[in-house]
Parts: C-alpha cells; sequence; structure tokens
C-alpha cells in the first residue's frame, strides 16, 4: 500500500518545493527551451573547448539576440521623443488629409468639426501628460521584463555548462514515478517539441521582420531597417510587436504622415496577427510533427491558461503528450 502511495506523496512534495519559484516561471521555462533549442550547438562547441567556455559562447549569442530590439528601440525613440513632446499637430492639413483620403473622406468630411475638436485635444505633448501614469507602468513591466531576461540568461548558461547534471537530475526525477522505457521517450520528445517551438518563435520574428521591411520603407519611416528589426525580434514577446508599431505610427502622424502612420498601423496589424495565427503553428506543427489546429489550440490556449510562459509551455506540453500517448 505504501508503495502505491510513494509516486502521489513525491509529486505532491515536488509541486510543493516549485512553488516558491513560481514568480520566475518565465525566466526559468524560457531558459530550458532556449538550452533544448541549444544542445546541438553546445555540443559542437564541446568538441573544441571546456563546457563552460561553450555555455559561455552561446548564452553571449542569445544575449545580443535579446539586446538588439531594446537597442534598436531605444535608438529609435530616444531621438524622437524629445521632437514628440514638442510637436504640434497641423490641425487643418491633418483634416484635408483625411478629407481627401480614399473610404473614409465623406465620413470625415460630414465630421470636420468633430474632427478638429478630436485633434486640437490629443495633442502629442497633452497625450504624453494624460497618460503619464500608464507610461511608468510601461517602464516598470519594461523593467521587470529586463530583469527576468537577465536571469534566463544566467540560468540558460548555468543548465548548458551543468547539462549532464541536469539531465541525470529530470532523470532520475521521471524514474521514481514512471518507468524507464517511458522516461526516455517523455524526454525524447520533450526534447523535440521544444526544439520544435523555438523554431516556430524564430520563424515568427523573421517574418514579422521581412514583412515589415517594405512596409516602413515605403511609409517614408526613418531608420526603417531597424524599426523592421525591433518589431520581428518583439514578436516573441505578447504584445511586444504592437507597441512597436504603435510608436512607429505615433511617430509619422506626429511629423503630419497621417495617412502613413494609419497604414503602418493596419498594414502591420495584419502582418503580425497572420504570423501568429498561420505561420508560427505551421512551423511548429512541420517541425513537431503535429496538424496545424492542434498546435494552434495549445498556442493560444497556453497563453491563457498559463500567461507569457504558455507561449513555450503551451505547445511543449500538448506536443509531447501526442507523441508520448500516440506515438510509438
Amino acid at each position: 500500500m505504501n508503495r502505491r502511495l510513494d509516486p502521489w506523496f513525491l509529486a505532491v512534495l515536488a509541486g510543493l518545493g516549485l512553488l516558491p519559484f513560481v514568480p520566475f516561471a518565465v525566466p526559468i521555462v524560457a531558459a530550458l527551451a532556449l538550452a533544448a533549442a541549444s544542445l546541438p550547438v553546445q555540443l559542437r562547441l564541446e568538441r573544441r573547448m571546456p563546457g563552460w567556455a561553450a555555455a559561455s559562447l552561446v548564452t553571449l549569442g542569445w544575449t545580443l539576440l535579446a539586446a538588439l530590439p531594446l537597442a534598436a528601440m531605444a535608438v529609435l525613440l530616444a531621438p524622437a521623443l524629445p521632437r514628440l513632446t514638442q510637436t504640434q499637430l497641423d490641425i487643418d492639413a491633418l483634416t484635408r488629409a483625411a478629407v481627401n483620403a480614399p473610404w473614409v473622406g465623406p465620413l470625415a468630411a460630414a465630421h470636420q468639426d468633430a474632427l478638429r475638436l478630436w485633434l486640437a485635444d490629443n495633442q502629442p505633448a497633452l497625450l504624453l501628460q494624460r497618460h503619464a501614469g500608464e507610461i511608468r507602468m510601461v517602464g516598470e513591466h519594461v523593467l521587470a521584463l529586463l530583469m527576468h531576461a537577465l536571469l534566463s540568461l544566467a540560468i540558460l548558461w548555468a543548465v548548458l555548462w551543468k547539462r549532464e547534471h541536469v539531465a541525470h537530475g529530470l532523470r532520475s526525477s521521471l524514474l521514481r514515478v514512471i518507468s524507464a522505457p517511458l522516461a526516455a521517450r517523455v524526454e525524447h520528445h520533450g526534447l523535440q517539441a521544444t526544439q520544435a517551438t523555438i523554431v516556430g518563435m524564430v520563424g515568427l520574428a523573421l517574418w514579422d521582420t521581412l514583412l515589415s521591411l517594405p512596409m516602413f520603407g515605403l511609409a517614408g519611416m526613418p531608420r526603417w531597417y531597424a524599426w523592421s528589426i525591433a518589431v520581428g525580434m518583439l514578436s516573441v514577446i505578447p504584445g511586444g510587436t504592437g507597441v512597436a508599431l504603435v510608436s512607429a505610427a505615433a511617430l509619422l502622424a506626429a511629423q503630419g504622415h497621417l495617412l502613413p502612420g494609419l497604414a503602418v498601423l493596419t498594414i502591420g496589424h495584419v502582418i503580425m496577427l497572420s504570423g501568429d495565427v498561420l505561420v508560427k503553428p505551421k512551423l511548429i506543427g512541420a517541425a513537431g510533427h503535429a496538424p496545424f489546429l492542434l498546435v494552434l489550440l495549445a498556442i493560444f490556449g497556453g497563453l491563457a491558461m498559463f500567461g507569457m510562459v504558455g507561449l513555450i509551455l503551451g505547445p511543449v506540453l500538448v506536443l509531447t503528450a501526442r507523441a508520448v500517448v500516440f506515438e510509438d
């Protein structure tokens, strides 16, 4: 009787032991996913250098990739923010542009007075003052995200360096509750599912970057290539692409380019949604040998159940369970 209860007791005890790490779930899961995706590179590097040096190189590569969008946004927004606070919208020019715009022109012409009042009440400086609290809150979230990113990179380095110890510990934990053949299958399919998820996220970043290049270029966006890189790299963060698109549209509108700003906002979100709903699930499904609809539901279901960490955890859990249960 006691032997039957042992696995359940160990599972409950393990769950209680993990509770203090719940606030750090996002960086921990992200680090484990990056470690799984980086394993082939780590093994190749270890043939030429010590394990700690190989782990340092891999971590440095991911650090540069993570810092690239933040540096791009800082370079793009820092010189523009002072001009944005001092910019006064040309109400007459913007009203004429709206009246002459295709499709929406007649509607704007019928409500010119309301449009003028709205533009006068939403000058950039007034908007920044009105939403100072929200802007400060966004800054706090960005700072927290930066701290989580640093923690994730530190965990990644440690996991890669001590990968044999980590793998042995995970394998030993599995063997306490399931048989050795089943543990080997869970380990194998879990690694494959994690690598497939990372493939989908990288593909999404490339999709957003390549399709936003002509969009920003045709809109006349200064440093359009940097904006495209920022949009692509921020696609791995929920809402990250939206923040970049809104910032770009606001800068264009503040410079008097209302229609290009609206075009960037509209076309950019079409690109973003097509990537999230079509490209990313398709790539994950192709790499993980899973149906498109199953992966799509796993992504959005994981996000709804686990928050930001569900973007990785959802597909990994579903693909691993599917492979273990239904495949040999």
